[in-house]
């Protein structure tokens, strides 16, 4: 198989990958994109950097070992600010996340100066946004916040309750006082109701959408590195490690992706050396080739 016809692998958590994959799936309807969903350790927010690598490896292990990704994007804020060094250390695949490209459009498109990020725990704690955005351009100021319970409200399916909505329209009036006027939905569970954001905020705020910044940048990468697959209509395929019903929930959002039917994410790889099931989930012991 040559290199451009190769998959496309997605990591997160939970449901808030399906974003990505639906953003890919609009923009590169061509390549083959294979999305790994870990609800088995959701909230991954909540997890430290020593937590997170071993049970990250192991579905990278996956995507490189038996799928032969050519690229793994990690649909998450939480990997993408805390681990993506350390996991390029350990294996031979190109990553992408989501903090570069979300965090170059927030700069682009606020015309105040003022950018709140939303994310997870972990995320926020890391500061990378913060960083990355006063790296572009120091006189911007940001604003970090951590919503773990909407997080989890979002993965649950249980997030358009007049409550939150109402919880939601106080919150961005607050932001709207500070004259805060984008927001980066840092945490794609966010990404992935950014029209409901857009719903409640109206034209008072711009609503940066990771899943868009960040295929935009895949698209260039591929585009740059010969990497591009031009064949015919692409498949997409979900595996789930852990309980399906949020995913299965989740797809039928999107009219695009309610054919696809979730796999389960296999105990270990065609060689019998990492098992990925809960009790025994370990590091490589050598970067894949």
């Amino acid at each position: 198989m040559g290199n451009n016809l190769k998959p496309i692998g997605v990591i997160d958590s939970g449901v808030g990958g399906l974003s990505m994959v639906f953003a890919l799936d609009q923009l590169l309807p061509s390549e083959e994109i294979v999305y790994v969903a870990d609800p088995l350790h959701f909230p991954y927010g909540e997890k430290n950097k020593n937590e997170l690598i071993p049970i990250v490896s192991s579905l990278i292990s996956f995507l490189t070992e038996s799928l032969k990704v050519k690229l793994i994007i990690t649909a998450c804020g939480t990997i993408s600010s805390n681990c993506l060094e350390e996991l390029s250390t350990l294996f031979q695949v190109p990553f992408i996340g989501i903090i570069d490209p979300a965090s170059n459009d927030a700069v682009k498109k606020t015309k105040t100066g003022k950018v709140v990020v939303l994310a997870t725990s972990a995320t926020i704690k890391s500061g990378t946004f913060r960083k990355h955005i006063q790296k572009i351009n120091s006189a911007i100021t940001v604003k970090e916040e951590a919503w773990p319970e909407f997080v989890d409200a979002i993965e649950k399916g249980l997030h358009q309750t007049e409550q939150w909505k109402q919880w939601i329209q106080n919150q961005l009036f607050r932001f709207q006082k500070e004259n805060f006027d984008t927001i980066i939905m840092g945490c794609t569970h966010f990404a992935l109701i950014s029209s409901f954001f857009q719903d409640i905020a109206k034209t008072s705020f711009e609503i940066i959408n990771p899943a868009l910044s960040t295929a935009q940048e895949v698209k260039k990468y591929l585009e740059k590195t010969d990497l591009l697959n031009q064949s015919k209509l692409g498949s997409k395929r979900i595996f789930v490690r852990g309980n399906s019903t949020n995913i299965k929930k989740a797809i039928q959002n999107f009219s695009e992706l309610q054919k696809i039917r979730p796999e389960v994410f296999p105990e270990m790889n065609q060689e019998n050396k990492i098992l990925y099931n809960s009790q025994r989930i370990c590091t490589p012991a050598s970067t894949p080739r």
